[in-house]
């Protein structure tokens, strides 16, 4: 229960002092890491964007559209074959695809079919015509799953 201000003589009685402005402390705070937490978010986001094997993964993609809306023969012609190797070379961050390309020890187990997809793909870069033991389904499958898999 609040008492009214009393005067004696004229004299106003003493008042409470003012209780002290609350503290903008935990606002600030809370904003500060709010904003460090969405850089943080935007600057993932950004490099998973534009790092080399997402990069890839969009190409071969697009590569897969074009030769899919373009070739109604189911293997995979020469020119192709070079930009599925190109895309796949910048993608993993190798020099070259050969027969001699080694395989990362954490994929030894996939070490058959690493060595049936660079086979298939060299016969199908050097081959005179669009070789049949190529399929371009399985060629792009296999791309992805290297792009997705690779350390």
């Amino acid at each position: 229960m609040e008492q009214p201000i009393q005067t004696v003589h004229g004299l106003l009685d003493i008042e409470p002092p003012a209780p002290p402005p609350e503290s903008n402390v935990p606002a600030i705070l809370s904003s500060l890491v709010l904003v460090i937490f969405l850089i943080t978010l935007t600057t993932f986001a950004v490099r998973r964007f534009y790092s080399y094997r997402s990069q890839a993964k969009r190409h071969l993609r697009r590569l897969k559209k074009s030769v899919e809306l373009q070739d109604t023969d189911t293997a995979l012609n020469r020119d192709t074959a070079f930009r599925l190797a190109g895309v796949l070379t910048r993608g993993l961050g190798l020099n070259g695809i050969t027969s001699s390309t080694p395989l990362p020890t954490e994929l030894d187990q996939h070490h058959e079919r690493w060595q049936l997809f660079i086979n298939n793909l060299s016969i199908s870069r050097f081959a005179n015509h669009a070789s049949k033991a190529s399929k371009k389904k399985q060629m792009f499958y296999d791309a992805l799953f290297w792009l997705k898999n690779w350390p």
